[in-house]
């Protein structure tokens, strides 16, 4: 009997440490979860922060970038020395020596760079290429082929760049050779003006032209915002004029003659009938379909803000992703074709646009389309509609992600609504009780798995104290602490502690001390970062290689070398990488016989090309580029694909057991607009989702699916009308009008805490690997602002742990720029009513601790100050 007496009073004892550890845990991260707190001691680490923006979340864009500069400076390099070697006869001391020896070689390496650019281009158009090579596992998780036109555009930019320089190299060049002839001071072969003749020659007239059509095309381009969408169309199409004038260029009077020439035509070919094959086939999926809806909303003063919403019939056959546009064309108007996302779900028997009409006082005038179909659904003209597409790579790469952000501003709502309502669909076609039981499934196996993982997984050293039994001992100080009494009592002075710090007024130590460590938790990233260096050094030498192989008569030494030592810079980068990164088993031994085999192959290649001087025979280059490659894949694997090396782990082995189907525990749809109109004409759709969800979840639906709507307008009047016209709804009825602006830290830092919180209390303090997704498609100012915020969670969520990661997902809508003044739409042309409901429900995992994750919610929402919300 005392012996029960005593482990029921150690049994409650444990039970009050228990309670206080983690209300005070719950103190703490809530703490640091606040806005005000964090601001209070991240000042300085404010540039970091913008700083790592720009290059961690565009990492792959600027991969592709530099990987595009280095081949474009190798074709460059290779033909310039080819060309220099043509250019040695030129005898020493002759007039404008240096001039005749350099100015060739550059002109003839510019031109091949430019048709670098022109091989490249065409590929970058071949919409239907570019949304088949989305579904493909190298082009979601590599290639950032959402921002396919940010690719064509550089492209575009840096070959107009090649051919103005090239150009006016030419003009400065021949000018004075053509000058000094006529003066006497250069020869005149045959009583010539060789110099002069140049300037007047065929292939300058071609040259002229190509320069004149790039001339048009680029700055279309960059007015593309200021001018009419159809001059922008149209002239566009002036590229293929001049990929023609390209060909003539090369097959000018000289060639005809029988002048040896490099053909421009052998460059682009293939690029550009694989383009032309393309579109052929995108011209057999233009589609007649039926209009089912086609409402004008908004009244007819010029300055008024204008809306269509068009609904028409989809096509059995017509299948497309969530986040991806089609190409609308209206034959009564013209014969033009305009691009719009989709705003509907994929489930769904009709398709859906919200086609915002330009300003009238700006970019397209009163003769724009879009007011043209405006005034046709007005008079209710609008009967068929012509469709091309889908086109894009709409949300391809989301399916392993556990929460979901997904943020529309304006117009950029659409994709997000088509996402949000094919997530809602997803959850609603199984049974609340029985999806909520398979997340909670999963959850269990990917905590189980997450404990085999770390244990299996090991480094150099670990490897070594295992196999010569060194492995450290658990001394009496590591036992006690193993002790869960004694962890929560030092994690509850701890974190109590650090919670009274970080609310205190003015500097401290426990500010500092999460100041730093946010500091370097950002500074990790970028250090992280600079691992692409390494592929982009192994990409560069293979083109050398190949490049030196090719001249290898005019090659030096010191030519063959750069290769060599690049290799080996790459393969000691590696040989660390491989001693220094915690990895499983299987990737340990692969990287070690591949670093044994590197090593090995350096050895024998110093001896043969820098001791021997010999060259680089078809044999070293395969096993060069094999080594190289694999080097590669390695490391761009650990820093260009998204989530944590665990999360990537975890869902690969779900998938692999067929638990990967349920991935998503919660859907977050914001709308954030400054127009109360706007805010008027969705609501109905926001208001369809909302009573799917509690229709199916119940009460359950705010932890699994979540709509906040954001209207940031001035206008007091209009906001209280738009009070007024919501309240009778659903949606409005559950809160989510907002009449501010959101705190963006808030939102974007939300979904790892909350799996933060869940591994400490609803997991057993057992880890779990997961990724989240903040998806953001509106104007770029406000995108650079959100993905600040996510630079700056993904920082702070370090402080609890490293398992859980955030990324951000950016679409830029490339519409013309609307006038700032919109004016008001009519509220008699826009209702808000409350809409049948339409299947959806997005979820949050509720696992086999529900119990503990309603204890530890309610504590969140009850201990501490509540997170300061920021209201401009």
């Amino acid at each position: 009997a005392s012996a029960m007496a005593t482990d029921e009073r150690a049994r409650a004892t444990r039970a009050v440490y228990l309670r206080e550890t983690v209300i005070s845990k719950l103190r703490l991260a809530r703490t640091l979860s606040d806005t005000a707190v964090y601001k209070s001691y991240a000042r300085r680490s404010e540039l970091a922060m913008k700083y790592t923006l720009t290059i961690y979340e565009q990492r792959k864009m600027l991969f592709l970038a530099v990987a595009h500069a280095m081949a474009t400076m190798v074709v460059w390099s290779h033909f310039f020395l080819v060309k220099y070697r043509a250019t040695a006869k030129v005898p020493r001391g002759a007039n404008l020596y240096w001039w005749k020896r350099l100015t060739p070689p550059f002109e003839f390496g510019a031109m091949h760079a430019i048709l670098f650019q022109m091989a490249l281009l065409p590929l970058t158009m071949a919409r239907q290429s570019v949304a088949a090579l989305s579904t493909t596992a190298f082009g979601r998780k590599f290639v950032p082929l959402h921002k396919v036109v940010a690719m064509h555009i550089h492209l575009g930019y840096v070959m107009v760049s090649f051919v103005f320089a090239s150009t006016i190299l030419f003009f400065v060049f021949f000018g004075q050779g053509c000058a000094q002839q006529k003066s006497g001071k250069e020869p005149t072969p045959g009583g010539q003006h060789t110099f002069c003749h140049k300037m007047t020659s065929e292939i300058m007239a071609t040259g002229l032209a190509i320069m004149g059509c790039l001339l048009l095309v680029a700055v279309t381009s960059y007015a593309r915002n200021r001018i009419k969408y159809e001059i922008f169309y149209y002239v566009h199409h002036f590229v293929f004029i001049m990929f023609a004038l390209a060909i003539a260029h090369t097959l000018d009077d000289k060639a005809r003659r029988g002048q040896v020439r490099s053909q421009n035509f052998k460059w682009f070919s293939a690029s550009l009938v694989w383009y032309l094959t393309d579109r052929l086939q995108a011209s057999f999926n233009i589609r007649d379909c039926d209009v089912v809806e086609c409402v004008a909303l908004g009244d007819d003063e010029p300055e008024s803000r204008k809306v269509v919403h068009l609904r028409i019939v989809r096509p059995e056959t017509f299948i497309f992703r969530p986040g991806q546009y089609v190409f609308i064309n209206d034959r009564n108007i013209d014969y033009t074709w305009h691009p719009y996302s989709i705003a509907s779900s994929p489930h769904e028997d009709t398709i859906d646009f919200y086609i915002e009409v330009m300003s009238t006082s700006r970019v397209d005038g009163a003769n724009s389309w879009t007011n043209k179909l405006w005034r046709d659904a007005r008079d209710g003209f609008v009967s068929k509609m012509r469709i091309n597409g889908p086109y894009g790579t709409g949300f391809n790469d989301i399916d392993d992600k556990t929460q979901i952000v997904a943020i529309g501003a304006g117009t950029g709502i659409v994709p997000m609504l088509s996402l949000a309502k094919a997530k809602v669909n997803e959850f609603v076609r199984m049974n609340a009780r029985a999806r909520l039981y398979d997340l909670a499934a999963r959850d269990v196996k990917n905590r189980k798995f997450a404990d085999n993982y770390f244990k299996e997984s090991y480094t150099l050293k670990d490897f070594v104290y295992k196999q010569l039994g060194l492995a450290k001992k658990e001394s009496k100080a590591s036992k006690m602490w193993a002790s869960r009494s004694v962890q929560d009592i030092f994690l509850h002075k701890q974190c109590a502690w650090r919670e009274m710090k970080l609310r205190e007024e003015g500097d401290n130590a426990t500010k500092r001390h999460y100041e730093r460590l946010l500091t370097k938790n950002v500074l990790h990233e970028v250090v992280d970062l600079t691992q692409i260096g390494f592929p982009l050094l192994d990409l560069t030498s293979i083109a050398l290689l190949l490049s030196f192989s090719k001249n290898f008569a005019i090659a030096t030494q010191a030519m063959r070398e750069v290769p060599l030592w690049a290799f080996f810079v790459c393969h000691c980068y590696f040989f660390v990488h491989w001693v220094f990164t915690r990895m499983n088993a299987p990737i340990w031994w692969i990287d070690l016989i591949f670093n044994a085999t590197s090593t090995v192959a350096f050895t024998a290649w110093y001896n043969l090309i820098r001791e021997d001087r010999k060259e680089w025979n078809v044999y070293m280059i395969w096993a060069f580029a094999a080594l190289s490659v694999y080097r590669i894949a390695r490391i761009s694997s650990d820093v260009l694909l998204t989530g944590t090396p665990g999360s990537r782990a975890v869902n690969a082995y779900l998938e692999k057991t067929g638990d990967a189907t349920s991935v998503t525990e919660k859907f977050t749809l914001i709308f954030m607009t400054p127009q109360v109109d706007f805010c008027q004409i969705l609501w109905r759709d926001l208001d369809s989702l909302h009573q799917s969800i509690t229709k199916n979840y119940g009460e359950q639906a705010s932890r699994v699916f979540d709509i906040q709507v954001y209207c940031t307008s001035r206008d007091s009047a209009e906001n209280e009308e738009l009070k007024k016209r919501v309240k009778g709804t659903s949606l409005g009825a559950a809160g989510a009008l907002h009449m501010e602006r959101p705190d963006l830290d808030e939102i974007t830092l939300r979904p790892v805490l909350q799996q933060v919180l869940k591994d400490q209390f609803t997991g057993e303090d057992r880890p779990s690997f997961t990724a989240s997704l903040v998806a953001f498609c509106g104007g770029t100012q406000l995108g650079s602002k959100i993905a600040l915020a996510v630079v700056r969670s993904r920082a702070r969520v370090k402080a609890f742990t490293e398992n859980h990661s955030i990324e951000f997902l950016q679409e830029n809508y490339g519409q013309a720029t609307p006038a700032k003044d919109r004016g008001r739409a009519s509220f008699k042309q826009v209702r808000v009513e409350p809409a049948p409901t339409v299947s959806g429900v997005v979820g949050n995992i509720v696992n086999v601790g529900r119990a503990a994750a309603n204890v530890a919610a309610a504590a969140l929402n009850t201990v501490g100050p509540k997170t300061t919300k920021t209201s401009n």
